[in-house]
């Protein structure tokens, strides 16, 4: 194992997994968590006993979170965006008044 990989214990299988730059061992450790979590959750609710087919849905729910969220941020983006062009433009008009 290379500084670039970690291993962790998912589902009674060790995985060497690739480290990512700016997380610790611990952050990395719960990142994997997550994912056994959202395996077993997934395995639970569906009945599925197939463990690609399991790790599958549980990457599509990831997935799926990341993509809201994404969808959220651009959102909140957008609206913080048009709040301060509106406290720009009432500040541009109060300079003008004065």
């Amino acid at each position: 194992m290379n500084n670039n990989e970690f291993e962790a214990k998912v589902r009674h299988r060790v995985i060497k997994f690739p480290a990512v730059d700016g997380l610790s061992l611990l952050e990395l450790s719960t990142i994997v968590g997550q994912v056994e979590k959202k395996m077993d959750k997934v395995e639970k609710n569906l009945e599925i006993v197939d463990s690609s087919k399991i790790a599958i849905v549980a990457a599509y729910e990831f997935a799926v979170e990341l993509y809201n969220l994404r969808q959220q941020s651009e959102t909140n983006r957008a609206a913080d965006s048009k709040k301060v062009e509106d406290m720009i433009s009432q500040l541009e008009k109060s300079v003008v008044n004065e």
